[in-house]
């Protein structure tokens, strides 16, 4: 997973919540944009906010995937095509 990827994500309107999953089993629910801090620069690292005032940062190259309800978020660059679109 890329920064540019979660940040396509975190940018697709209306924002739909996503859930992140790492390679040791580990969730965060990004719930709202506020959830996910991903600077302009960063590109292997992301910061989620948890409550009472939490935050973890996670290693983009640990992430195994990304799941959530709705489209699929429109991804610049995207090589290739999903099945049945032409």
């Amino acid at each position: 997973m890329t920064a540019n990827q979660l940040r396509e994500f975190k940018q697709t309107m209306p924002f739909k919540p996503f859930t992140i999953h790492m390679s040791d089993g580990s969730r965060f629910l990004v719930d709202d944009t506020e959830s996910l801090v991903l600077p302009r620069g960063w590109s292997t690292d992301a910061i989620v906010t948890m409550p009472r005032g939490r935050f973890k940062f996670i290693y983009l190259r640990n992430v195994t995937h990304v799941s959530g309800q709705g489209a699929w978020p429109r991804m610049k660059g995207r090589l290739g095509k999903r099945n049945g679109e032409s």
